[in-house]
């Protein structure tokens, strides 16, 4: 860390996470789903809408990632924001002049690839500026990507209160443009990371840490030496942690891709909510999950971060559950409903810093982005079983799509189960 507080690059991470996340959130979330839905009456069209964002991402991320471990990750941005600038014009040009979904389909195949690009190199130079071991930055970051996703329901739901609570295209391609010229901002400030300005040795593994300044130079609670259980004595604990953490991410996603884009149809289509009250459940779901991580933050300190996040995890596994045989029926039973959904959201998101930290402080710099590259088949199998969620919320219902996704979830939760067994991985999150 730099002498007087953040370096210059986690500085610009924060600030360019709050203004990525809010075009993003005007452009693909809740208002994009709503959007495609009335353009085509098909819940499958939402799912392979995003099935195709991803795969282009997947395709992408890995020669991403190994451009961002062999050649200066700033230079990777700047070409990734000219990439992104493209697939802008292009959605914006369909969306604008209401062209047919084979120009949506193209805009998102660039969006992936945009994305695909970009998350490698930022990730791993967001880390490289990160001292090892402080869990808190990555907390910070998770937090403004949370407060500026809250800005797309804002906005969606000051249109609809104004130009009537109805659920139309007109509304929906206003916030959907709002979304795309917003996203000019984050394009520009991707030109000014800089490879310079990364830390050295603080923000080394661990492991890479130890090997150079002895056992004392670990993360706070993190002892290298000791951080593999008896059992596996021979086995690197960079490998263990990557290997549980990665497994477990993609099962997650897996489930987390079948409903997520749903849960506004679900809200509009078993509920019969109107536009504004679906846009106020995506504004408060962020806030939620802000707060909840700074809850988590400091429980870390506590209990551990492998510990508080199989506790918040399988909360979710329990609430999706109980909202699959909750009635929706009832202004009391859309309230509690309402209630359930929103602890859910938070309690499943909140941990996401803790275990990225911990990922990030057993990766060497070299591989970093590499490391950073498979996060992009999390989000291809995200994206993925959207298509699967569209299809089975077709043919069985949301509740059926819910009991499934919680099941695919408890799976996911079990690898993680591991980590507190691996001595002192899961304790001192600073």
């Amino acid at each position: 860390m730099q002498e007087g507080g953040l370096s210059w690059n986690v500085k610009l991470g924060l600030i360019w996470t709050t203004l990525e996340t809010a075009s993003m959130s005007c452009r693909s979330g809740d208002v994009l789903s709503g959007f495609l839905f009335l353009k085509t009456k098909e819940n499958s069209i939402v799912g392979f809408i995003q099935g195709v964002n991803g795969l282009m991402q997947l395709v992408c991320a890995f020669p991403g990632g190994w451009l961002a471990d062999s050649t200066r990750r700033d230079r990777l941005l700047k070409l990734a924001a000219v990439l992104g600038l493209a697939a802008g014009c292009c959605l914006f040009t369909a969306v604008l002049l209401q062209l047919n979904m084979a120009f949506i389909f193209l805009a998102m195949l660039l969006m992936g690839a945009y994305r695909g690009f970009y998350n490698p190199a930022l990730e791993s130079l967001y880390a490289d500026s990160v001292p090892t071991g402080h869990s808190s930055l990555y907390t910070a970051k998770h937090i403004a990507m949370q407060l500026g996703s809250c800005c797309g329901p804002i906005l969606s739901m000051v249109l609809f209160f104004i130009l009537g609570n109805e659920w139309k295209l007109s509304e929906c391609r206003i916030a959907l443009l709002a979304g795309l010229l917003l996203m000019l901002a984050p394009l520009f400030g991707m030109l000014f990371f800089n490879d310079d300005l990364t830390l050295g040795k603080a923000s080394e593994a661990v492991t890479q840490s130890a090997r150079v300044q002895g056992p004392e130079a670990g993360a706070a609670g993190i002892q290298p030496q000791q951080a593999c259980c008896g059992c596996c004595c021979n086995c690197s604990p960079s490998i263990l942690v990557l290997v549980i953490i990665t497994f477990s991410d993609l099962l997650g996603a897996l489930a987390s891709g079948m409903t997520i884009k749903f849960f506004a149809l679900f809200f509009m289509q078993a509920c019969d909510m109107g536009p504004a009250e679906v846009s106020a459940l995506g504004a408060l779901g962020p806030l939620g999950i802000s707060a909840a991580s700074m809850l988590a933050q400091k429980a870390s300190k506590w209990t551990g971060r492998a510990q508080t996040t199989l506790i918040t995890r399988l909360a979710d596994v329990v609430l999706l559950v109980s909202m699959a045989f909750a009635p929706t029926r009832g202004v009391r039973a859309q309230s509690l409903l309402v209630g359930m959904h929103l602890l859910r959201t938070a309690l499943a998101n909140c941990t996401r810093p803790l275990l990225r930290s911990l990922l990030m402080d057993y990766t060497p710099k070299r591989h970093r982005g590499k490391v950073n590259a498979l996060d992009s088949v999390r989000t291809l199998s995200w994206s993925g079983s959207a298509a699967l969620g569209g299809l089975l919320i077709q043919l069985y219902g949301f509740q059926t799509t819910f009991i499934i996704t919680a099941c695919i979830k408890l799976s996911a939760w079990l690898p993680l189960a591991a980590l507190p067994f691996l001595s002192k991985i899961g304790s001192g999150a600073m």
